[in-house]
């Protein structure tokens, strides 16, 4: 019963759903369908088309058509420009004369010519001259004798610029005045030594003239062409003992770069080809050195040669490249009866370079050689107080050498480099105390086989926008040495640093320093320390000499520059700050202490600084 009552409500509730939806009001619409549309009020034409067979003329008439300017009100945002830092005063590279003077008596001079902005010439003169006249000052250097020295540099370049070559040349002229002067009165040698009439007769220096000219493409890797550089050199050295040398040399490269787009690389095979021919001539009379009557006919080097050839294959692609090649020197030393041997010594190139994060860290590594002869040019720039008529010059010839490194940028501005090398060399060149002279005050020229390591690091930071540091340390370590105990008067290790920091636009401070540690040397024994002297034997050489280490050398040095205006400067330096004098070679003085003013004027157009921009 309830089941029925339910179905009847359900059915109920639908039904009043239904009809509350259809029961919407219904708008009825009526047509006419008898209607019949009609055209009023028309007249039949009976005239037929008439289609005209003449042109038409055109109708003419006058129209003008003014244009209608609608103004526009715009106003563009201004832009704000970008915030440069202002420019770091820079030195002046041309047109400029510098003149200073120094205690002790040390008179400076700087000349710099160069012609203007040309695209077609460059040309110029640099000329530098430093000297020292001081008479010996202080208690400990007045027991040396009177030595001057002077170092005066000239250059005169020519440069041609043509569309794919560059012509360049240069010629210069260098003469340096040294004084063998290694003695002291302590040493008991006759007052004779000392005295200003003698001076002449420990004189040393030397002229050197030379001068160059080679042509050199401007091609760069990506222009697929023939690229060189053929360079002509020649050089003459005239002692003041009489002793000459003569340098002729062509070194010249070749080079085709083939470019692969695709992978932002190249092959570039490359030939380098080097001649070096030396011809000596020696003074056979050694004055004030030869104490026997007759001297004995010399039989040092008088020719010597090298021809080289470099072949070398090199693969690169973005940071990284790879080179493989081969080194054939060929070269002879000859003596006064002409007698010599011609050896090869061929040495591998090989090296390879990985950009692991490209601008930030890249590992290298490789293997060459090579054969580098000891000029008497070379030796005397390294040493002033060399003897006259060496006994030998020789080649000193690496046929290996192994060498490694990384560098990169650590943050913005900071590049560091770290490196190492080891190399077999025979015939390295030391220097060592000529004992058979009679002041022993000149060195001779030894030569040994050697097994190297050379650990360098370098770390160059733009700290700000005005202020550069530069630090850099060397280790080098000898091993198997032969014929001689130590490595004479080289080094073991040695540090530099220099800074410079631009203040405000007109002040330039600059910092330098150099450390040395552990160098070998030997020193003469006064006559009357002789007795008291007990060392071992492997420290005597013989009864007035002994192998002694040397101290360290500790180089301090500071400079100070004012830019008064855009054409004048004032400045100041301070050399060997630590007051060493006798720190490269015993009791052979080398500049101590020593303080420099002097100004600058620029006669070009550049100015000593420049402005913001």
């Amino acid at each position: 019963m309830h089941f029925f009552m339910r179905k009847i409500f359900v059915i109920t509730i639908l039904l009043f759903f239904l009809g509350s939806i259809f029961s919407q009001p219904i708008d009825t619409a009526r047509f006419r369908l008898d209607f019949t549309p009609k055209l009023q009020n028309f007249q039949k034409i009976t005239q037929p088309a008439i289609i005209p067979d003449e042109p038409q003329e055109p109708v003419n008439f006058e129209y003008e058509i003014d244009p209608q300017s609608i103004e526009l009100n715009f106003s563009p945002t201004p832009l704000k420009p970008v915030k440069l830092p202002g420019e770091v005063m820079k030195k002046l590279y041309r047109n400029f004369l510098k003149i200073g003077f120094g205690y002790p008596v040390t008179p400076l001079g700087e000349l710099c010519i160069h012609n203007f902005d040309n695209t077609k010439f460059s040309y110029g003169l640099n000329a530098n001259h430093i000297s020292g006249w001081a008479p010996p000052i202080g208690k400990t250097m007045k027991k040396y004798a009177y030595a001057p020295f002077s170092d005066t540099r000239t250059l005169l370049f020519l440069n041609t610029f043509f569309q794919n070559q560059t012509l360049y040349s240069s010629v210069g002229y260098n003469h340096e005045v040294a004084h063998l002067y290694g003695f002291s009165r302590e040493l008991g040698y006759d007052s004779l030594f000392y005295e200003k009439p003698y001076r002449d007769s420990l004189k040393n220096n030397f002229h050197h003239v030379y001068a160059e000219i080679g042509l050199r493409s401007n091609f760069v890797q990506e222009d697929a062409k023939l690229k060189q550089d053929v360079r002509l050199n020649y050089d003459f050295l005239y002692t003041y003992r009489k002793d000459m040398e003569n340098r002729i040399g062509v070194a010249s490269v070749f080079a085709y770069d083939f470019n692969f787009d695709k992978l932002n690389g190249f092959l570039r095979p490359q030939i380098d080809f080097n001649l070096d021919y030396y011809l000596h001539k020696w003074n056979n009379e050694f004055k004030y050195v030869c104490f026997t009557d007759p001297c004995p006919q010399f039989q040092g080097t008088t020719n010597s040669f090298k021809i080289e050839f470099v072949p070398t294959v090199k693969f690169a692609v973005k940071e990284y490249y790879f080179r493989l090649g081969m080194g054939i020197p060929i070269i002879n030393s000859l003596n006064i009866n002409m007698k010599g041997d011609a050896v090869c010594p061929v040495y591998p190139v090989a090296e390879a370079q990985l950009g692991l994060v490209p601008g930030i860290l890249s590992i290298y590594a490789g293997l060459d050689g090579n054969a580098k002869y000891n000029s008497l040019k070379s030796l005397l720039y390294e040493n002033p107080f060399l003897k006259p008529g060496l006994d030998s010059l020789r080649f000193t010839k690496t046929q290996f050498s192994v060498y490694g490194g990384v560098k990169g940028n650590l943050v913005k501005k900071l590049n560091y480099h770290i490196s190492a090398r080891y190399s077999h060399t025979k015939d390295m060149a030391f220097f060592f105390l000529d004992t058979a002279s009679l002041l022993k005050n000149q060195f001779d020229v030894v030569y040994s086989d050697v097994n190297l390591l050379n650990v360098c690091a370098n770390l160059n930071w733009q700290v700000v926008d005005r202020l550069y540091l530069n630090l850099e340390a060397n280790y080098w370590g000898y091993y198997n040495l032969k014929n001689i105990e130590n490595p004479w008067y080289k080094p073991t290790w040695e540090t530099s640093f220099s800074g410079k920091y631009y203040f405000k636009e007109k002040f330039i401070f600059d910092f330098n320093m150099k450390l040395g540690f552990k160098t070998w040397g030997v020193k003469i024994i006064p006559e009357n320390m002789i007795p008291l002297i007990d060392l071992p034997n492997e420290l005597m050489l013989s009864n007035n000499l002994m192998i002694k280490k040397m101290k360290p050398v500790l180089n301090f040095g500071a400079g100070f520059e004012y830019l008064v205006t855009k054409r004048f400067s004032c400045f100041a330096m301070i050399n060997n700050i630590g007051f060493q004098h006798f720190s490269k070679y015993y009791d052979f003085n080398n500049l101590g202490f020593n303080a420099i003013i002097g100004v600058t004027y620029s006669f070009g157009d550049e100015s000593l600084k420049r402005g913001k921009q």
